[in-house]
């Protein structure tokens, strides 16, 4: 029986919770809205992510590709 080294990570995002969500979904990832603040008329929301190293390495990426295509536009 293999065991799975699962991690808590804490990640402050201005993706909304819809989409921090979605991803999470598809990457297998638990993932739980702590709180929101205003910061300068921008949203942050932050979350905490559990799962597997890999899994939470690999959604982690995923979402600062998101964040920068979001810059772009």
């Amino acid at each position: 029986m293999r065991k799975f080294v699962k991690v808590n990570e804490t990640v402050i995002t201005p993706l909304e919770p819809r989409r921090v969500d979605i991803l999470g979904n598809e990457c297998l990832l638990d993932v739980r809205f702590v709180e929101s603040h205003s910061e300068t008329g921008n949203w942050l929301y932050e979350y905490e992510v559990i799962g597997e190293v890999g899994k939470v390495e690999r959604f982690l990426n995923r979402l600062r590709d998101i964040e920068r295509k979001r810059d772009v536009r």
